[in-house]
């Protein structure tokens, strides 16, 4: 059995970041900078996203950000939590 996903700012950060080094198979992203600065393609941040929605029961509206970092995305994965629950 999976445990659920922890749903604490700190908890979806640190997820957010695990999932986007394991899509990018990158070891290090800074989580303040804008992640296709840093070369992410489009297609890995589709399959970040989704992994993000499919974890927390989610649809994220990507279209919000202002950057897409790994500190915006969790705010808005903290966000989209709050409104589900």
């Amino acid at each position: 059995m999976t445990a659920p996903p922890d749903v604490s700012t700190t908890g979806i950060h640190r997820s957010v970041a695990e999932i986007v080094r394991v899509v990018t198979e990158r070891e290090s992203i800074d989580p303040a900078a804008d992640l296709f600065d840093q070369g992410v393609t489009s297609l890995a941040f589709i399959r970040i996203v989704a992994q993000l929605n499919a974890m927390h029961d989610i649809t994220l509206d990507v279209s919000v950000l202002e950057d897409a970092s790994v500190d915006e995305l969790s705010a808005l994965v903290v966000r989209s939590v709050g409104r589900h629950h």
